[in-house]
């Protein structure tokens, strides 16, 4: 069975339905929270063009990004373009990055040479969050859960939006 869009939304916005979920699924609703994401968090002015969304390391999301992009169109008035990247040198114009658990031995490379850069960076990997990531989804009861950092997100000029704050739980360093 597959998860519409719609029913997607709904959970990014209300987290208190229940819903168990299967492996396979487990992806299909983390792109829907990943892409999902972008009209939550406030960025500076930028002259891109476009609002990328990439994928460092193994693509998890396999077409499921791809599809809510091509559908969505858009991210922050801009062009939403999802990129398949295999190293850190290729990050910088990149709005979201997703860093998959197989690169776990670059986190803190990552986090370094992201330090200060407008860069949301988002994983699913235990203790992400702790390393120096910003957003981090996580399992609890069988459903996916978002944790923050926001003063990581303040350090690279990005704010999270009151709601994505309020659906979160919220990691103080």
């Amino acid at each position: 069975m597959r998860i519409s869009f719609f029913y997607l939304i709904l959970l990014f916005l209300i987290p208190q339905i229940s819903l168990a979920i299967s492996e396979a699924e487990e992806y299909e609703i983390k792109a829907a929270y990943l892409f999902n994401l972008g009209n939550f968090i406030k960025w500076p002015a930028t002259s891109q063009d476009s609002f990328e969304i990439c994928v460092l390391g193994q693509d998890v999301f396999k077409e499921n990004l791809d599809l809510i992009a091509k559908k969505e169109k858009k991210l922050q008035n801009k062009l939403a373009v999802i990129k398949k990247k295999s190293s850190l040198d290729d990050v910088n114009q990149c709005s979201i990055l997703f860093i998959n658990f197989t690169e776990q031995s670059q986190f803190q490379a990552a986090f370094d040479k992201l330090k200060g850069k407008p860069i949301l960076t988002v994983g699913d990997t235990e203790k992400f969050i702790i390393m120096g990531g910003m957003i981090q989804f996580y399992l609890q009861a069988g459903k996916i859960r978002l944790m923050i950092d926001p003063q990581t997100l303040d350090e690279n000029n990005l704010k999270a939006s009151s709601k994505l704050l309020q659906i979160s739980q919220r990691v103080e360093r």
